[in-house]
């Protein structure tokens, strides 16, 4: 039986043309827009691709369905194709997203190249077994100025399914420890406003128990004994995504704050 591919895309003209190309190529197909689609389709169907517009008013929507669809466990492995004309993404998130069966085409679309995609996202999914975690519902605060390296971090960790608060200076993330608990707070050192060994002092003099923190950084120098005991780790920039998915499963443990007692200690 050829593969069954499903196509989520608001424009109609767009739809049209898919579905048509997959058709002539052997494919069958079904084709609805964001409004139409359901995740009981997925279930009724079981596709072997999901092709998904991110050509919308509000690209989070975009990311919003991709998120839901790789954190229900009936549809997790289903390979998905992400199609935008604007479809910019750092170097690390690319990668996340294909370590994830997730692949990317730009449009306007060459043929052959988008062909060619189809068969490689299907024929790479065919020998994975790769899944996305579940259940990692606690917030992780990233402290990050690089704006595309804190969206990529985002996006990323929502993807695996942790909450996610995201600031771009130490002052800002102070406010946030402030308001509310996190599970783990990945914090860059070299910022604007606040940096991060400012951040750790202002932070240190908070007499409640402290979230653990893990430095995400390029520099050198750092030493771990200069720090504050609520520092559990240095995670040298630049860093592979896997390491730091290894870290933040560590710290950021599902159903506890994660919180460390350090009101008696020194630095």
């Amino acid at each position: 039986m050829p593969p069954r591919i499903i196509v989520i895309d608001n424009h109609t003209t767009s739809r049209e043309f898919l579905t048509a190309t997959l058709s002539a190529a052997g494919w069958q197909f079904s084709g609805f827009d964001y409004a139409g689609f359901s995740l009981a389709v997925l279930e009724q169907d079981r596709p072997d691709l999901i092709i998904l517009d991110f050509n919308l008013p509000n690209v989070g929507v975009g990311w919003g369905l991709l998120q839901l669809l790789k954190m229900v466990d009936e549809v997790v492995n289903i390979p998905i194709l992400i199609i935008s004309t604007a479809f910019q993404v750092s170097t690390e998130l690319r990668n996340y997203l294909f370590t994830r069966n997730i692949g990317t085409v730009s449009q306007p679309l060459d043929l052959d190249t988008f062909l060619t995609r189809v068969h490689i996202t299907l024929a790479l999914a065919s020998q994975s077994e790769v899944l996305l975690r579940d259940g990692r519902t606690l917030p992780v605060l990233v402290v990050e100025d690089s704006e595309e390296l804190r969206d990529a971090l985002t996006v990323i960790l929502e993807l695996e399914g942790y909450r996610v608060v995201a600031v771009d200076n130490g002052l800002a993330a102070l406010d946030r420890v402030y308001l509310a608990n996190h599970s783990l707070i990945l914090l860059d050192l070299a910022m604007p406003v606040m940096d991060g060994i400012a951040f750790l002092r202002a932070y240190g003099q908070q007499l409640r128990p402290h979230t653990p923190v893990v430095i995400l950084s390029a520099q050198e120098d750092i030493i771990m004994a200069d720090l504050p005991a609520f520092v559990l780790e240095v995670l040298r920039k630049p860093f592979e995504i896997d390491a730091l998915l290894r870290i933040v499963a560590k710290y950021a443990q599902p159903g506890t704050t994660n919180a460390i007692d350090t009101s008696n200690a020194t630095y």
